[in-house]
């Protein structure tokens, strides 16, 4: 497996991981409906499954790209919060004065 090939793997399978609970924060970043403590459990240990699973089926199939598809992998999922931490930040300080938020 080439080296851009395990990248672009990785990465598609950073961002999946990182969907149950992406989609949990959206939900209560919105205010709708708050999700209970066990679904984000359980959303955290599917990503968690998502991700290593990954990796071994990697070291199965190609041991020589594990490193850059493990490196893609864990970039691209914290990417993904970094956005959402972003996002969280902006939308708590939304509320507050100008000079609330020194």
């Amino acid at each position: 497996m080439s080296a851009t090939l395990s990248a672009a793997a990785g990465t598609f399978v950073g961002v999946a991981s990182c969907l149950p609970s992406a989609m949990l924060f959206e939900r209560a970043l919105k205010g709708s409906r708050a999700p209970s403590v066990a679904i984000g459990l359980v959303s955290m240990v599917v990503s968690f499954a998502m991700l290593v699973g990954a990796l071994v089926v990697i070291r199965l199939v190609s041991q020589e790209s594990v490193l850059v598809f493990g490196c893609a992998e864990a970039a691209s999922f914290l990417m993904v919060w970094v956005v959402e931490a972003w996002r969280a930040w902006r939308s708590a300080n939304s509320f507050a004065r100008p000079g609330e938020r020194k």
